[in-house]
């Protein structure tokens, strides 16, 4: 990447989470390095084989999830922006 073109300051963290996209049952196993309201940097294997568009899910019970589409790749991450609809929060008894 060139230059810094982000919308937003980014956080560093260390968090797994997992790509699901259309055609396939399995789910990528990822890691996310940074994160901001807008999209983060991922880090996995075979990164070319991720297709341009795909949902992040980011919690072991999957409702924590994100549409997301992919803005850079590089050999071992990539550069991801969150899509709208965004969530809204999920309300539980107690």
């Amino acid at each position: 990447m060139p230059s810094d073109q982000r919308k937003g300051p980014r956080r560093y963290v260390a968090h797994g989470a997992r790509i699901a996209y259309e055609g396939s049952a399995e789910l990528q196993d990822c890691r996310m390095v940074d994160v901001s309201a807008f999209g983060a940097r991922l880090e996995l294997k075979n990164v070319g084989l991720i297709p341009d568009k795909f949902m992040l899910v980011l919690s072991h019970d999957g409702r924590l999830r994100r549409q997301c589409a992919v803005v850079w790749r590089s050999e071992d991450s990539m550069g991801i922006e969150f899509k709208p609809p965004f969530p809204t929060k999920v309300r539980t008894r107690i």
